[in-house]
């Protein structure tokens, strides 16, 4: 979902202090669960323990050396590609991508949506993490805004399959209203009031991102997975 303009210098040196002493830490650990979080400029933030950081949200625990870690400190690409069941985040962080894939074929025939489309945006949107929230407060898989998830009678966002069938419904409804999916994906992004205003994908060069972004996971699942 679009996230609000903010200041992108907020809080810039608190975060490099934090990343700095992390990496130290990190410098002597053998092996450790990692906590890696982004926030919306894509800044990566890691701990060895979970955070309730403000404006970061959790894209994926793993276990792994202090070398790598240290790598993935100073990564700051948002390099993204995807091969079998993997999503590669870069700098050796890779997530399943396999692991919704029944709830996402059930829900995206239920409602006539591709799955492979559906799969996209849950890539783009959390990365695959159920708990995925951002700064404004999109929850879960594909990340629903408080008013679409009542929209649709959600009860848990975080719930993989209710979330899932939400965000599917929300395409399906998009797709009613726009006859083309840079206009879906731009409505799903900023919203279907901000794409009606502009009479097409909006300015915003976050939201021009995402459409490209998933365009191109949409063609990869469609080959590869799905």
């Amino acid at each position: 979902m679009m996230k609000s303009a903010a200041n992108t210098n907020a809080g810039q040196y608190g975060f490099k202090t934090v990343m700095i002493v992390l990496g130290c830490l990190f410098c002597l650990v053998a092996q450790a669960d990692v906590y890696i979080y982004k926030n919306e400029w894509g800044s990566s933030l890691f701990s060895d323990r979970p955070l309730k950081q403000a404006g970061y949200r959790l894209i994926e625990v793993r276990s792994t050396g202090a070398k790598n870690i240290q790598a993935s400190l100073k990564s700051r690409s948002n390099y993204t590609s995807t091969y079998g069941n993997q999503a590669n985040l870069g700098q050796g962080i890779t997530v399943k991508t396999s692991r919704y894939d029944a709830d996402i074929h059930r829900c995206a025939r239920s409602y006539d949506v591709d799955p492979a489309l559906v799969k996209a945006v849950i890539h783009v949107e959390s990365h695959f993490n159920t708990f995925a929230q951002s700064p404004v407060g999109a929850q879960g898989l594909m990340q629903l805004m408080p008013k679409t998830a009542a929209m649709y009678d959600v009860s848990n966002p975080f719930d993989p399959q209710e979330n899932i069938a939400a965000g599917c419904r929300h395409l399906q409804y998009l797709m009613g209203k726009f006859d083309s999916i840079d206009l879906v994906l731009a409505a799903y992004n900023a919203g279907e009031g901000t794409v009606a205003q502009y009479n097409g994908i909006p300015p915003y060069a976050e939201t021009r991102n995402y459409v490209q972004k998933v365009k191109r996971l949409l063609v990869s699942y469609s080959k590869n997975t799905m």
